[in-house]
């Protein structure tokens, strides 16, 4: 994963700061100087520099030219970001400079791919990926923030924007972060949904492509994941028409278990893009190393790294064959719309009118979801009349003064007036899945590429309605019919889906003994944020096997890891 820790200031190469930049350079770090005052360590991420009318801005990471062109009109900062997001997009982050060379802002790329998180130490500014060792030895850190671990348990999506380090302000995706210490929404999936302009597969197609090759063109060698679903295999078959002509290892891997093994769809992807598969097994054994308890010291708990098995595995692949880059289709469920909701037809209501209850929408849905199409307009009429607002699910594990408190939502989803309760539901996934960018073992070995999560992918999804993603209610249709072609016809017409629910519940029940002191005494319940009696209570096989919790439980397990890393 590409890191990067950029010191800004007058004290930025004196003293201290100096001894953090030689600790950098002898771990391997790459030294760019800005300026006297302005440094930046790097790691597998290019450092490049421009003019603009306010300054200078410094991008860190990787950038695609994107569709448009500059206009040219850039009167301030918020101007100049707009300007980035319609003329390049990528894994980037932006440093802007006034002409003295003083800090202006810092603005994070749409898509989340890189962190950030900004400090100001004495007379000097930390603009940084993550916390590596030689940072955290020669920067005083002010302790956690307990306030915001509680407000992470209460509601997991705010993970990615969490100030969990007391004395850190994270930049979240498409914001602006200013000296003041405010952060300023630039660009927002709230925003792309308001454009409503409607895709054909072609525009699709060739969306997924263009993400798809301006993700992999830097690699020379690839980790595709062929898992047996669709969304992997539309971000395989792109791959493949893309004419990458780098080393590509088409992996699927399977576990023990009948709904853990795709083989058979996996196989037909490969034999339909003419690439030789590698099938790995995964035993039970294996499982058993599916949760780890160790975690490193970073701004937040990392998702990535809740299957340890799995990305231990990935990152073991990864080094054996030199792999710079692994390409997922993560993020596909929510960019082509896989949920059945009435939610869409209630966004096809506000748009066409009565008439939308006369089409195929409702009795689409009522198949997929086995209720009736009566009460599916029903449910329809009342939330397109009135969306819901966001409100994350209880969690019966904390202890019910945090599980009871009213929490700030994730900044994506503050302000979604004017947008339909169907898109409403598309951006809480997408904020959601920008966990999916997290640091792991794998990703100390290659990039993460989620074209599914990219910038252009996330603007044409989001202007297209919900009903238009899935023609009237159907399983990511739209997605289907612009990858026909490319694809098997089995998977094309396949509607059903990997169910993991029962290998997770497998992975915690082989590790209940570990996991159960590692709770039940840990920091979570020293600081009264856990309900202990329910967590014991859900730690038995019986309540997995009855009542499930999985994930819930998994999270505080992670949590848990995350706060004795930096306890310890």
């Amino acid at each position: 994963m590409s890191r990067y820790v950029a010191v800004l200031g007058r004290e930025a190469d004196t003293g201290a700061f100096r001894s953090m930049k030689e600790a950098a350079r002898r771990r391997g770090w790459t030294i760019t100087d800005v300026g006297p005052s302005f440094w930046i360590a790097a790691e597998r991420a290019s450092v490049a520099r421009r003019t603009v009318d306010i300054g200078e801005v410094v991008l860190i990471g990787e950038t695609v030219t994107g569709a448009t062109t500059s206009d040219g009109r850039v009167g301030n900062i918020d101007d100049a970001c707009r300007d980035l997001t319609r003329t390049i997009w990528g894994r980037y982050v932006a440093v802007f400079l006034t002409p003295e060379g003083r800090l202006a802002g810092v603005f994070r790329d749409p898509s989340g791919a890189m962190d950030c998180a900004v400090s100001r130490s004495r007379s000097a500014w930390l603009i940084a990926s993550g916390t590596p060792d030689w940072l955290v030895d020669g920067h005083e850190h002010a302790g956690l923030s307990w306030g915001a671990v509680a407000t992470v348990l209460r509601d997991p999506i705010t993970l990615s924007t969490a100030d969990l380090l007391k004395g850190w302000k994270t930049v979240y995706p498409g914001a602006i972060h200013l000296p003041d210490g405010r952060n300023r929404t630039v660009w927002s999936p709230v925003q792309a949904a308001r454009r409503s302009t409607s895709m054909t597969t072609n525009d699709l197609r060739e969306t997924v492509d263009v993400a798809v090759a301006g993700l992999t063109r830097r690699r020379s060698s690839l980790l595709v994941e062929v898992s047996g679903g669709l969304d992997s295999a539309i971000m395989a078959a792109s791959l493949r028409a893309s004419g990458f002509d780098g080393k590509v290892l088409w992996l699927n891997t399977h576990g023990p278990y009948p709904e853990s093994d795709e083989r058979a769809y996996a196989t037909a992807v490969a034999d339909a893009l003419g690439v030789q598969l590698t099938i790995l097994s995964r035993s039970v054994r294996d499982m058993a190393k599916g949760l780890a308890l160790e975690h490193p010291r970073s701004f937040r708990p990392s998702l990535n790294r809740l299957d340890a098995a799995y990305d231990a595995l990935q990152a073991n692949l990864c080094e054996a064959h030199g792999v710079e880059g692994v390409l997922t289709g993560k993020g596909g469920d929510v960019a082509f719309l896989q949920t059945a909701s009435s939610s869409i037809l209630a966004d096809e209501l506000r748009d066409r009118g009565w008439t939308a209850l006369l089409g195929r929408t409702a009795p689409v849905l009522a198949r997929r979801m086995r209720r009736s199409a009566w009460r599916n307009m029903r449910a329809a009429i009342v939330s397109a009349r009135r969306p819901r607002e966001y409100s994350p699910s209880a969690n019966a594990l904390l202890h019910p003064d945090i599980r009871g408190a009213e929490c700030p939502p994730h900044p994506w989803l503050a302000d979604m007036e004017g947008v339909g309760p169907g898109k409403r539901q598309q951006i809480v996934g997408f904020a959601s899945n920008l966990g999916l960018h997290s640091p792991s073992r794998r990703s100390e070995r290659a990039e993460l590429l989620h074209p599914a999560l990219s910038q252009p992918v996330m603007e044409a999804v989001l202007a297209t309605p919900s009903y238009g993603l899935t023609k009237g209610g159907h399983d990511r249709l739209l997605a289907r019919d612009a990858f026909a072609d490319r694809l098997p016809q089995a998977l094309v017409h396949r509607r059903s889906k990997a169910e993991l629910g029962g290998y997770y519940g497998r992975v915690l029940a082989a590790n209940i003994d570990s996991l159960r002191p590692h709770l039940l005494e840990g920091h979570l319940a020293q600081q009264g944020l856990i309900d202990r009696d329910q967590v014991e209570a859900a730690l038995q096989v019986e309540h997995l096997i009855w009542q499930g919790g999985y994930l819930e439980l998994m999270m505080l397990g992670l949590v848990e890891s995350w706060t004795k890393a930096w306890l310890r």
